[in-house]
């Protein structure tokens, strides 16, 4: 992990702390057993998702990378649109940096399995409707959570109904198309 994503992710972890009754830092999101890590996410910044998804990651767990990615961007993109007066150098941008950084590696790999990536985004939704979000409310902020869902079940049709096209863009550009 670069020392830049490192201080930014570090940064979210502190800017959370006091709405968190058990949240992990990003270190434990890297050192923690697994278990013990997922325990943890509903309890922390939704960065933390996007630093156990790097994590899971580089270990070659990818497939479980990109389901805990989405389920950061859930709960990030919940807890932006929930709170749009943030100020822009906080959250939003911290959560566009991860995404350039994070989010590009993993969506670039997830694109190579349309059917796996789609799999993934069904496991995150799953988990975040089973899940308590502790950061942002889902009673005072409900309009809010549906959109975000609906906007993540959006991207899972858009990659159903254009799936010969992914695999034919990622052909022409010399990307890997597995199964």
């Amino acid at each position: 992990m670069t020392s830049r994503l490192a201080a930014l992710l570090a940064s979210a972890a502190l800017l959370a702390l006091p709405a968190f009754a058990s949240p992990i830092s990003v270190s434990e999101a890297f050192s923690l057993p697994e278990s013990q890590v997922e325990a943890s996410i509903e309890d922390s910044h939704p960065s933390i998702a996007v630093a156990y998804a790097k994590r899971l990651f580089e270990a070659g767990r990818k497939d479980d990378a990109v389901m805990w990615f989405y389920v950061g961007q859930l709960r990030y993109r919940f807890h932006l649109l929930a709170n749009p007066n943030l100020s822009p150098g906080g959250d939003p941008a911290l959560m566009a940096s991860l995404n350039a950084t994070i989010g590009q590696a993993i969506n670039e790999w997830a694109g190579g399995s349309p059917k796996a990536w789609m799999r993934s985004i069904d496991k995150a939704l799953a988990w975040d409707a089973a899940h308590p979000d502790k950061l942002t409310s889902r009673q005072t902020h409900a309009a809010e959570w549906e959109q975000v869902r609906r906007g993540l079940e959006g991207l899972r049709g858009d990659i159903q109904r254009n799936e010969s096209q992914i695999r034919e863009n990622r052909a022409r550009a010399g990307l890997e198309n597995r199964d």
